[in-house]
């Protein structure tokens, strides 16, 4: 909508990728990834029937920083099974536009951000205090991508408490690859703000919500006289508020051509390039990376890697 201002600036990083091979990886790499990310550890899938069989590897590292990036692109020289196949990209809201507050960015990003692409037969999830745009429950195989809000959690850039987070989650490799993510090399190259138009779009349906409201509040009422109209609408209302037609994308299955309708809203300020985490260094307050990544060390503060050059943003 071209009348309607931005609401935050958002700052996006890479939260989780996985990647898989029909090989174990080497104990050498996974310690070498684990000091240069949140975390990072190897899983293995055996069969089901056969726990002695395992069909493959794989390896799922959080917070990558640039330098952990370069490294799995030199195992791809060793390793030519290994491929990446899930990426997780994150966007945490560091600033508010004036005029608007945390609950109504809050109330944006949770209920009008709509995962394009998403079949209206799918359903949204709710597990203490994250939204789910897709439930994975008692399917067969696992969506291509995902939309997860929550606000309950500290920054990762930022360290502010309660901070709105948003994933786009790319959970299979076509998807990956159709981001235009085909080794690990590309993720350095990834156009934050071009990744969310293609797998989100945000439109503010409130307004047509009210006026269906409404109007089925005054053929009720007709069809029923005699009762009291206040109670018809809060009746309406609460059934409204279950059937979830407060999401967006709940709204789209009831009402389609409405949803075609509605304009699209470019609502968020996305930062152009990627926030990276320093290889194994404390940051300094004002060079802004992962927090989460700060090595905890036992020893003074004297005795840390203080000659090391940092890595920058």
């Amino acid at each position: 909508m071209a009348n309607l201002p931005k609401i935050a600036v958002v700052a996006p990083y890479v939260d989780t990728i996985e990647l898989s091979s029909t090989r174990r990886f080497h104990p050498a790499l996974i310690r070498a990834l684990k000091a240069n990310s949140g975390s990072a550890f190897p899983k293995m899938h055996k069969d089901q029937n056969n726990p002695k069989l395992i069909w493959r590897y794989t390896l799922i590292v959080n917070q990558p920083s640039r330098f952990c990036i370069a490294l799995l692109q030199l195992y791809t020289e060793v390793d030519c099974n290994f491929s990446l196949y899930r990426l997780h990209l994150a966007f945490d809201v560091i600033r508010t536009h004036d005029g608007w507050t945390y609950e109504g960015v809050t109330e944006v990003l949770k209920n009008l951000l709509h995962l394009r692409y998403r079949k209206h037969t799918d359903s949204i999830y709710e597990y203490e205090g994250t939204t789910y745009s897709i439930s994975v429950a008692r399917r067969k195989s696992r969506p291509y991508r995902n939309l997860c809000f929550y606000n309950s959690k500290p920054s990762n850039i930022t360290g502010e408490d309660n901070c709105i987070h948003v994933e786009i989650r790319m959970e299979r490799k076509r998807t990956v690859q159709a981001a235009g993510i085909l080794a690990p090399s590309d993720i350095l190259s990834i156009k934050p703000k071009e990744v969310f138009e293609k797998f989100a779009v945000v439109k503010d349906h409130r307004r047509a919500l009210e006026e269906i409201t409404l109007r089925g509040v005054a053929l009720t009422s007709r069809a029923y006289p005699d009762e009291c109209p206040s109670v018809l609408e809060r009746r309406l209302r609460a059934l409204n508020k279950r059937i979830g037609l407060h999401w967006i994308s709940i709204y789209a299955r009831h009402y389609p051509d409405s949803f075609d309708r509605l304009e699209k809203w470019d609502c968020l300020d996305v930062e152009e390039e990627l926030n990276w985490a320093s290889v194994d260094i404390a940051c300094a307050s004002e060079v802004r990376e992962l927090r989460s990544l700060l090595p905890t060390h036992a020893y003074p503060p004297a005795k840390r890697h203080a000659a090391a050059v940092r890595e920058r943003l």
